[in-house]
């Protein structure tokens, strides 16, 4: 399993990046930057108030201060604050020239007000030193600082931070084109009411399009191609020109129609592995070659050719196909995340490394969530993926230990 990855890594850095310069608005989300984006200005611009209350002169020994003015949110005090004044003042609010510090109002008592109950003159119950309570200019960042990292992926908090400088436009990573392929001479169309005995709906070919779509790939629906050889190379054929990577279901085990490695081949592609000790996806295929286009320049492809099954062809997008494409994408750290778990029941351990899909329970007293499996494991049962939230990585059976018992924790992937 380690040896796959490490194959998949280094083929994601031998593909060229490409980049693209794109508007920052919500169709940025998700994107990955593919340049450091840099603050224009310092934030705050000016001296700012964190408090609502009076910005004051601190160390002019007045106690009662006259108030001459109010600076809000969006409106400046345009005078210089003498000792003996004070000015009302907002959070957020441009703290005028000659104040040195902000009380809060909860620090004061109002000791004269006009007939609208507007103050005019404030007692000061507690001393303020210089600096209290205001922002000043660049504190939070100064202009010229990075604000959003190369191979960041936008969220809405970078979103908010390049809109709150005004950055109109962005470099970021061009995402991979991608197109599912689904084989076998088995499958019918998803729309077909009576299913012939012996046949299936394509449920591989929509689910791993929408499995790229959780993750902000638009991935091509390349429809499904019969186990004829001939049919199989010309779809490849047609798809490697306008794909970076092509992800096939079926077609990949040991079965009498399952020949798409003979098409790889033919087509001068190098398979890295075809086996992978691992449960479910023991088939999952990876190749690659360079694929010249209209006689420009060729290009490195890759094509992922996963089992048939459903539960298998899911779990090998999981591991290998979905940081596949982070990588291309620009992603820093492309794999899943992994945490601890603990088991809510026993499970019995195989002759490879399994990935179980499991939900989780989390009852807050425990050290960690508790992980439940989804139901029959069996790489065919599709109804088993549904509810996951994590893979748990399951070791092989060693020394007489066949099962992970009940409460015991175990690493996981979080999807």
């Amino acid at each position: 399993m380690e040896e796959a990855e490490e194959i998949l890594t280094n083929l994601g850095k031998q593909m060229c990046h490409k980049f693209e310069v794109v508007d920052v608005d919500l169709n940025l989300l998700g994107k990955v930057a593919g340049e450091n984006a840099i603050s224009t200005e310092n934030m705050p611009r000016t001296r700012v108030s964190t408090k609502d209350g009076y910005a004051v002169v601190a160390h002019d020994g007045a106690k009662i201060k006259a108030v001459i003015g109010v600076s809000l949110a969006g409106s400046v005090y345009n005078g210089v604050l003498q000792p003996g004044q004070c000015v009302r003042i907002s959070t957020g609010g441009v703290v005028p020239e000659g104040a040195s510090a902000v009380v809060m109002v909860e620090h004061t008592i109002c000791t004269k007000s006009n007939d609208e109950g507007e103050e005019l003159e404030i007692q000061i119950k507690d001393h303020v030193s210089d600096g209290t309570n205001i922002r000043e200019p660049g504190s939070e960042t100064r202009k010229g600082e990075t604000i959003v990292r190369t191979g960041t992926k936008i969220g809405s908090a970078e979103f908010g931070i390049l809109n709150a400088f005004g950055i109109k436009n962005i470099m970021v990573y061009k995402r991979p084109i991608v197109t599912v392929i689904s084989t076998g001479n088995e499958l019918v169309n998803l729309d077909c009411e009576e299913v012939p005995v012996g046949m299936i709906r394509d449920s591989n070919g929509p689910q791993l399009v929408a499995l790229f779509k959780e993750y902000g790939i638009d991935a091509i629906a390349g429809g499904r191609v019969s186990d004829d050889f001939e049919c199989i190379k010309e779809k490849l054929s047609q798809s490697l020109k306008q794909s970076d990577v092509i992800v096939t279901s079926g077609g990949v085990s040991m079965g009498e129609k399952d020949n798409l490695k003979e098409v790889l081949l033919s087509l001068g592609m190098t398979i890295h592995f075809g086996r992978v000790m691992m449960k479910p996806g023991l088939p999952c295929t990876v190749a690659s070659g360079q694929i010249q286009i209209d006689g420009a320049l060729p290009t490195l492809k890759i094509v992922l050719a996963l089992p048939g099954n459903p539960a298998s062809a899911w779990v090998c997008s999981q591991l290998f196909a979905i940081p596949l494409v982070r990588t291309l994408s620009g992603y820093v750290k492309p794999r899943h995340t992994q945490m601890r778990v603990r088991l809510a029941e026993d499970i019995k351990l195989g002759d490879r490394p399994e990935y179980v899909r499991a939900y989780l329970e989390d009852l807050g007293n425990k050290q960690c969530p508790v992980a439940h499996i989804t139901g029959n494991q069996i790489s065919s049962n599709i109804g088993s993926l549904v509810g996951a939230e994590v893979l748990l990585m399951l070791p092989v059976k060693l020394d007489g230990k066949e099962y992970m018992s009940k409460d015991e924790t175990v690493k996981a992937m979080v999807l």
